[in-house]
């Protein structure tokens, strides 16, 4: 059974704002569900949302090369492997 936490205890955690969080949703990468009015992550999904920024701020990846690299990649993450997917699909960007 997956851990969930508020979504603002996950923003913080992975050192964001609910807002990012929320876009990461909407384009499919981590699942936010609700609950009496409020939003809520798995502890996975707040994992693979610290990924994402690495792969944002550390490496610059556009939306469309990181929804390359996170259908490409599984846990657990890693910066090292994230060239070689780019390459193998050069021909999707």
């Amino acid at each position: 059974m997956k851990a969930y936490r508020a979504l603002a205890i996950a923003a913080r955690n992975v050192r964001t704002d609910e807002t990012t969080l929320m876009e990461f949703h909407r384009a499919g990468w981590i699942e936010v569900i609700s609950k009496d009015g409020c939003a809520f992550v798995s502890g996975q999904d707040e994992y693979r949302s610290r990924f994402i920024l690495h792969l944002r701020q550390k490496l610059k990846l556009t939306d469309k090369e990181i929804a390359i690299v996170l259908a490409n990649e599984k846990p657990p993450y890693s910066l090292d492997q994230v060239a070689a997917i780019l390459a193998r699909h050069s021909t999707d960007r």
